[in-house]
């Protein structure tokens, strides 16, 4: 059976380094730290960009070029190398 949940590990460091998308300017700091993020968790997390929905951006933008299997990989893979920084 194939895996099919992203593994997010709430870590925050995705959300502390917002400065690299251009669609989250809005929610900078100015340090590259999203506004929203309290501690290690979205503190508006039902109402998230949709950028910061995997599952939302999968079905809508990249469903017709990876499956959802390869896609959380590679979500998981930026986290990693985040991870590792």
């Amino acid at each position: 059976m194939t895996d099919t949940i992203f593994h997010c590990t709430q870590c925050g460091l995705c959300c502390r380094h917002i400065d690299r998308v251009p669609q989250l300017a809005e929610f900078d700091l100015g340090n590259g730290t999203c506004r929203h993020l309290k501690g290690n968790l979205c503190d508006i997390y039902d109402h998230r960009p949709e950028i910061c929905q995997v599952d939302h951006m999968y079905e809508v933008y990249f469903k017709d070029k990876y499956t959802k299997e390869e896609f959380y990989k590679l979500n998981e893979e930026v986290c990693h190398l985040l991870q590792q920084k």
